[in-house]
């Protein structure tokens, strides 16, 4: 998915529009205000982080994320991702997208190349929320991808389960707590799993 700008939206999360969640298909709109309400009452600096953004719901992306363009601070989402979430996850989101702007992550501290940026800021984040909270398919250090089913993998070629499976070897091996300038930095010095990333862009451009 491109986000305009270079924004923060890393689509490991699954991708359910092609899957058969028939969310995508009918749902159209989604309230976040209520669930940001929940946040200021119960953890306000989230909240306080999200309140003065552009908050676009869209189908342009799968999942969700956020970006700096033309001076204005924004976040987009799909109705039907969002529907398909737990009120706690939907929380957990909430707090990981604002932990982006809250650590600059689409601003002064953004790195380049911004694939590796965008999985090194996500590893970060997801570090400190409890996993309950966050939506199936999420980067979490020390913890596999959720294995591909065989309708899955029906699907894709030999190649691409094996860059599956080895990107998830090496997230499990990462530790818990780094920033997001370490985790970037084991990225890049990995010419393995940068092989493989450029290799997943392409072929989901």
């Amino acid at each position: 998915v491109h986000m305009a700008n270079h924004g923060t939206a890393t689509d490991i999360a699954p991708d359910n529009s092609e899957t058969g969640n028939l969310l995508y298909d009918l749902v159209d709109t989604f309230d976040i205000d209520p669930h940001i309400i929940a946040l200021m009452f119960n953890e306000p600096f989230y909240a306080g982080v999200l309140r003065g953004i552009t908050k676009t719901c869209t189908k342009e992306i799968p999942t969700a994320g956020v970006l700096c363009k033309d001076g204005d601070l924004k976040m987009w989402y799909n109705p039907g991702f969002l529907a398909s979430l737990t009120d706690l996850q939907v929380r957990g989101l909430l707090k990981h997208e604002a932990m982006h702007l809250a650590l600059m992550h689409t601003t002064t501290r953004r790195l380049e190349p911004h694939n590796v940026h965008n999985w090194a800021a996500d590893l970060a984040i997801n570090s400190n929320i409890p996993e309950a909270e966050l939506p199936e398919g999420g980067l979490i250090p020390g913890k596999a991808f959720t294995p591909l089913t065989e309708e899955q993998q029906e699907k894709m070629k030999p190649d691409a389960i094996e860059r599956y499976n080895r990107m998830s070897q090496f997230i499990e091996d990462l530790p818990k707590g780094l920033s997001t300038e370490e985790y970037f930095a084991r990225i890049m010095q990995n010419e393995q799993m940068k092989e493989d990333m450029e290799q997943q862009e392409a072929a989901g451009s």
